[in-house]
């Protein structure tokens, strides 16, 4: 894998103690690879995760399955297609808590928005098998906002959601679909279907692979028909947008509040405290 250094200066006199000056990041991709995300809206990444580190993952999310077997069970009975989302992982298990600054992705994220990002959040989509369309979902976006006509002075919201596969993606327990470069096209919707449509590439992947992707990038998940289908969603935004309203609010007795209580600033600024001014 082809490396760089970013050095960023944040010009900001009034209070550097939220932002910090100077930021030296070491970039897990290569410039030719910002480009293509840039222009394409996605960014694969084979075997971030193996052995070991797959496992724990895998593991994790197995206990928080079991643990919140009530709701798995009502997402199973569901035909919405979206199957069990747990969400705010890192609040209710320490092995989640690696991603927390998991240069891999957290630098391609600094390269792509700048230094000062924060946590989106960490959740889970958890597939079973079943029948026609009862386990995949249509076309979609995750950042739904924006106006048309487009504003002269528009501050277009932008988003990475790393979508990291516990197992394999493939026609027998769902494979993605992405429409490359659609993240820009601002005056249009995702269409409502599950259809195929122009454009679109299928991606397969093994497990511990993942897949970058631009918020409004425009993407499907195909049916799960024959073997449980993990994945986890690690998103990034610039620090001042708010965090996802999705999932309501983290346990009171969360793991992340000792690091927003007594963190560095890096930690407390992914968590969504201070990075602006």
């Amino acid at each position: 894998m082809n490396k760089h250094t970013i050095q960023y200066k944040v010009l900001n006199d009034h209070n550097p103690n939220e932002t910090g000056t100077d930021w030296n990041v070491e970039v897990h991709a290569s410039l030719e690879e910002l480009q293509s995300f840039s222009e394409t809206g996605y960014l694969i990444r084979e075997r971030l995760f193996q052995d070991g580190s797959l496992e724990k993952l895998r593991n994790a999310l197995d206990r928080l399955e079991s643990r919140e077997s009530e709701n798995r069970k009502s997402a199973m009975r569901s035909k919405d297609g979206w199957g069990f989302i747990p969400r705010h992982l890192m609040d209710k298990d320490e092995v989640f808590l690696d991603l927390l600054k998991f240069q891999p992705i957290l630098s391609i994220a600094r390269a792509m928005m700048g230094p000062l990002i924060r946590l989106r959040g960490l959740s889970a989509r958890i597939t079973y098998p079943g029948e026609n369309r009862q386990h995949q979902t249509p076309w979609h976006q995750h950042m739904r906002v924006v106006p048309n006509p487009i504003p002269l002075w528009f501050s277009r919201p932008h988003c990475i959601d790393c979508l990291i596969y516990l197992d394999d993606i493939n026609e027998e327990t769902g494979t993605v679909g992405v429409v490359p470069g659609s993240h820009n096209w601002l005056d249009q919707a995702t269409p409502n279907t599950y259809e195929p449509i122009d454009g679109e590439v299928q991606l397969n992947l093994k497990a511990g692979g993942a897949v970058l992707i631009h918020g409004n990038l425009w993407h499907r998940a195909l049916p799960t028909l024959k073997t449980k289908r993990r994945m986890l969603i690690l998103g990034y935004t610039p620090t001042w947008l708010r965090k996802s309203p999705h999932g309501g609010k983290p346990p009171e007795d969360g793991l992340t509040r000792e690091f927003i209580e007594n963190g560095d600033m890096e930690e407390r600024m992914l968590l969504g405290i201070g990075g602006y001014s």
